[in-house]
């Protein structure tokens, strides 16, 4: 009997060691959740982390990551991981520049309630009052929107024009347009850039050295290379390649059947085709991504596009010669050179569909947006995660204003001026995420008890949960809510009206 106790008191203590040594929160037996793992100690987070991230890297195939965690309402540790760019191997460190792109409108938000207590801006007054030239058409609403619905994205204004969707204040819909109109406003009161406030009231306070809404020639050395999936360039280039081709074919054989008289083409009009197809392609290609200001974006997608036509004809005429001897008057030269082209594409396709992380180039860019061109580190950016978890530089009633609901999404979640506000059994937390074509941010903070985590990756859009998976195993607690607003799920709908 004695042994058959010690046997069951050696499996129980083996049992016990195994669950609190697992990697990650464990599910509460009361409430039947993730619990959140402000209870453990920051080195074992530390530890789960440094083992669980490479591998992640390694099976998600994302090139770079740098986290910051936050505990007891200070910076516990920091650390890169893997490549800023894939091909020159420039190690992820604790200096390297992300884009945190969306997570800039919390920063925005943070910058306009410090103009609040400076008395530059009124929470009851219309922002478009604030302006000399109209902003956005006359509409029934257009002298409606204030503060806090651009900050809690309830304004109503639409993510592509400013046209009004709804009256302020009475749903929920994700556009950085109320952050193009509050930059506007901030820069036409203040008589200062965006850039130039961000330093004076949010950057420089806080001790944020690298941090900036605009990438200078000096932050150049620091910044990691965002990534992207060959195939997204790949198709990209080829789709519109295929349509502007089919277009200018069309049009060029009706213009030669009417001056020559003639429906049949000569080799020439089909290559000056082609070249004036590829044009069109690059031309649309930097200005509407010049437009987005992703220039750089349209640069290697075009730069790919270009050499995968000339590896194209480099290999496709070679075989053709040698389809033309082989079966010279047999009558099928065509359909086998038509046949080798397919396979030509379908290799080519094939081939970049492996290409998983093709480093996007960058260089200075001096235009800020408020809605998304922030580059900083996860170390500097906790510092600012902190400031809005507790804010020194607000006063008292301003700074409630980061956590009061503006508009309720769920029973779960709200948005306060500034950051979204996720409710749990442990408390509440405020967050953000960022997502880039080839970057990604989140940084989630439960204020009550200063536990939270930074996360950045260069990695691309066609995953894009990796930061917000690290984030999990980091703080624990259930992720999905914040997960479904992150695809946007709780936007408003016009059906949902009817």
């Amino acid at each position: 009997m004695k042994t058959k106790l010690l046997t069951l008191g050696f499996v129980l203590i083996f049992l016990s060691s195994y669950v609190h040594g697992q990697s990650g929160p464990v599910i509460s037996e009361s409430s039947g959740r993730l619990s959140l793992r402000d209870s453990d100690k920051a080195d074992s987070i530390i530890s789960d982390l440094k083992k669980f991230i490479p591998d992640y890297q390694n099976d998600e195939n994302i090139p770079g990551v740098s986290v910051a965690l936050v505990y007891d309402s200070a910076i516990a540790w920091t650390q890169g991981f893997g490549f800023a760019n894939s091909i020159t191997k420039k190690p992820v460190d604790t200096n390297s520049l992300f884009e945190i792109a969306s997570v800039s409108k919390v920063v925005t938000a943070y910058i306009a309630l410090r103009l609040v207590d400076e008395g530059k801006l009124s929470l009851n007054k219309s922002l478009h009052s604030y302006l000399s030239d109209e902003w956005m058409p006359h509409s029934a609403y257009r002298d409606s929107i204030k503060l806090n619905h651009v900050l809690s994205h309830s304004s109503g204004l639409r993510k592509a024009s400013r046209d009004i969707m709804f009256e302020p204040g009475t749903a929920y819909l994700y556009s950085a347009n109320g952050l193009a109109l509050l930059q506007d406003v901030m820069e036409e009161v203040t008589g200062e850039t965006l850039e130039e406030l961000a330093q004076r009231l949010v950057f420089q306070p806080l001790g944020m050295k690298n941090s900036s809404f605009v990438l200078k020639d000096e932050l150049l050395p620091y910044g990691a290379s965002g990534h992207i999936h060959a195939t997204v360039m790949v198709a990209l280039f080829g789709g519109l390649l295929l349509v502007n081709y089919l277009l200018i074919f069309l049009i060029g054989l009706v213009i030669h059947r009417v001056v020559a008289k003639s429906w049949k083409l000569r080799r020439v009009h089909f290559i000056i085709m082609i070249l004036l197809a590829i044009a069109v392609v690059a031309g649309v290609l930097l200005f509407v991504f010049g437009k987005s200001f992703l220039i750089e974006f349209a640069y290697v997608t075009v730069f790919a596009g270009f050499l995968c036509l000339v590896l194209f004809f480099i290999l496709y005429y070679p075989v053709r010669l040698v389809i033309l001897k082989v079966v010279a008057g047999k009558g099928y030269q065509r359909l086998l050179s038509f046949l080798w082209a397919l396979l030509l594409l379908a290799i080519m396709i094939l081939v970049s569909l492996k290409i998983i992380n093709v480093p996007v180039p960058s260089w200075p860019a001096y235009e800020a947006r408020s809605a998304g061109t922030v580059r900083t580190s996860p170390g500097e950016l906790a510092l600012f995660m902190i400031e809005i978890a507790n804010p020194r530089l607000l006063k008292s009633e301003t700074a409630e204003l980061i956590r009061t609901p503006q508009i309720k999404l769920d029973e779960n979640l709200s948005w306060g001026m500034g950051p979204g506000i996720y409710y749990s059994d442990e408390g509440y937390a405020l967050w953000q995420w960022g997502q880039h074509i080839d970057f990604q941010t989140i940084m989630i903070v439960y204020p009550e008890i200063g536990f939270g985590v930074v996360v950045c990756t260069n990695s691309d859009l066609l995953n894009p949960d990796v930061a917000l998976e690290i984030a999990g195993i980091a703080l624990g607690g259930d992720m999905e809510t914040i997960r479904a607003a992150i695809h946007l799920e709780y936007d408003y709908s016009v059906e949902e009206t009817k």
